[in-house]
Formats: structure tokens, sequence, C-alpha cells
């Protein structure tokens, strides 16, 4: 239900950031029961736990992985002291990108707790599990498993396409490789270790998105042989980068996203042109996908690489490359943001 008035300021002053309120919070200071119930019945407050409450028009706004991210947030809330946030919902308060829909319930771990084993709630699910204290940390200011071992241990339960997007992501941050292969030794042993080891082994720092993400697992499952991610190209100097590049045979793979054309498509179409006769000068052949194509014909996407691979090199000039990093060091642009949108709900 939607809000039917504005929140009274009482409410809005004992509000999170994020927007949340407590039940104790609101009795603390004075506010009858039945007021607090009133509240709820007239949509001035949204239940996400047991006892916390959110802004409706934060709830309304919010996209599904938003709303997970509140009631991962607010599950932690109202569990008991030494609690973090785990599996998707570490993932989530982490802003790692993901794909799909996000889980029906949220997840936190008690990593100290004398328990074993795991129990649900109407909240969520509660792990109880022994996590060495290098990898809690907390997400904007809630405790959570760090990133590393948040992308591990989901690993052993996801698909490969949403392990090797959350690998990807983690791998690009700073000691994220030796961060993933550490917290894979921690985990040796759990259930789906194995799977975990997968998404560890094929993830690539130089990755810039999730559909790239996509991309390389078409790649890796149909065997072919391992590109080189985001590598500049250019004759002199770093002119255009390729999201996947295989130097043998001068041939190049790009995954088309729709965010690039939201801005100003006319001129992106234009460009994209120049670009296309450049990378023919320089002995390139590009092929193109789209989410579509990574998800539903990956097979094909690598035969159509492959076919390319079978064929002489095309002539051209003379052509360099550089890595990521190299090729964005020498034009002064810095390390670079990875593409957005963060969440992608694919079916």
């Amino acid at each position: 239900m939607g809000p039917t008035r504005d929140i009274p300021p009482l409410i809005r002053d004992r509000m999170t950031p994020a927007g949340l309120v407590s039940r104790s919070d609101l009795l603390d200071v004075g506010i009858p029961r039945s007021t607090v119930c009133r509240w709820l019945h007239d949509g001035m407050l949204v239940p996400v736990a047991t006892g916390i409450y959110a802004d409706p028009a934060v709830v309304d706004g919010a996209d599904p992985w938003e709303r997970f991210r509140l009631r991962s947030r607010a599950f932690v809330l109202v569990s008991p002291p030494n609690t973090y946030a785990a599996d998707w919902s570490a993932v989530a308060l982490h802003r790692l990108p993901t794909v799909g829909e996000p889980p029906a319930m949220p997840s936190v771990i008690r990593p100290r707790s004398t328990r074993s084993g795991s129990n649900r709630t109407v909240n969520g699910r509660t792990r109880f599990a022994s996590v060495p204290s290098r990898w809690l940390g907390d997400a904007d200011d809630v405790p959570a498993l760090v990133p590393a071992f948040a992308a591990v241990d989901v690993a052993r339960r996801s698909d490969r396409l949403a392990s090797l997007v959350v690998a990807d992501e983690v791998a690009a941050r700073e000691g994220g490789r030796e961060s993933l292969t550490a917290a894979l030794a921690d985990i040796e042993g759990w259930p789906g270790d194995k799977k975990a080891a997968w998404a560890v082994r094929h993830c690539d720092p130089d990755v810039d998105s999730p559909l790239e993400s996509a991309g390389r697992l078409a790649f890796i499952t149909s065997g072919l042989p391992p590109s080189r991610s985001n590598v500049w190209v250019g004759e002199y100097v770093p002119e255009y980068r390729l999201d996947h590049f295989w130097d043998d045979h001068r041939l190049g793979v790009e995954g088309d996203g729709v965010t690039k054309y939201l801005t100003n498509p006319a001129e992106t179409i234009k460009n994209e042109k120049r670009r296309e006769w450049r990378l023919q000068q320089l002995g390139i052949r590009v092929v193109r996908y789209s989410w579509a194509v990574a998800l539903g014909s990956p097979g094909d996407l690598a035969q159509q690489v492959l076919a390319l691979m079978n064929l002489p090199a095309a002539p051209g000039c003379g052509l360099r490359t550089w890595s990521n990093d190299e090729g964005r060091a020498l034009l002064g642009l810095g390390r670079g943001v990875r593409d957005r949108p963060r969440n992608l709900y694919l079916r």
C-alpha cells in the first residue's frame, strides 16, 4: 500500500539514512503502540522485518535488488550481536553487480556462535559457521562479510554466470584476486567449494561489465582460447578499446549494452561507424553480441568467433596493443569506472 500522507517529522527524525526506523525507537520517544499500528495501517510505514519499518517512498521507488538490500539491512538490525550479512545479502550491501532476481529471503551468518547449521524465520535465514575474523567487515555501516568472502560463498551454490559476474567485479579491486584465492582456501571442504574454485580460476580483473562476463562465459564454456579483456589497439597510440581480443587472429568481440545508446543515439551510431572503419584499417575483425545472444545463444556466439579464427588474418596497417591499465595511463584516463547498471533482471 502506498502512503496516504506525509511521514510525521517525529518518525523521519528517528530514521536511519537508509530510511529505516525500529518500533522500539518509536516507543522510546513516547509514541503509543496504537499510533504505530495506525501509521502502519495508513501506509506511512512499511514493515521490512519484525519491528523494523521503512519509509514507503524509499520502498516504492526501489528496484527488486534495492528492496532486497533494504530487507537485508533490516534483518541484520533485528539479529543478535555478532551477526553479519552473508550470501547475496552481503553482495547486495556491497553493491556488487548481480544478474537475475534477488533471493526470496535475506541471509546472515553468526561466525562465532557455538551452534552449527542454519535456521529460518520470517525475516530471513541465519547460518552458523566458523569464519576467520579477517573476512568480517561492514558495508555502508552494516556488519557484512567482506566482498572476497561473499563472492566465493555465493559461488558455491550459484550458476556460473552469477558467480563470474561477482568474481570479476571483486577481482578488479585492489588485491582482489589475491583476496579471492585466500577466501577460497578458507572454505575448502565446504559444500560447493569446487564450484567456487571455478569462479576464482576464471575471474578477470580487466572485465568492465556483467555483459562482458557473460560473453567470456560463452567463450570459456565452448573451449575457445583465452581472450584478453579490454585491450587497447592502435597504430602508434591507444585509439580504441575492445571488450575481448585475440592477438594472433586480430579478432575483437564486443558486447553491445543498451546504456551507451540512451544519451545520444545518433551520435553514438556515428561514432560506432567511424570506429568500425578504423578497426578495419588496422586489420581487426569485430563480432558484436547482445545480452540476448550471450544468454540465449552462447554456443552460436562461440561458433561465430571460431569461424573467424579459422580464416587467415585480415590485412591491415601496423598494429600495437596495450593492456587496459597501460592504455588508460597513456591517455591520462585513470583506472576507470565499471559499466552500469549494476543489477540486471535477466530471465
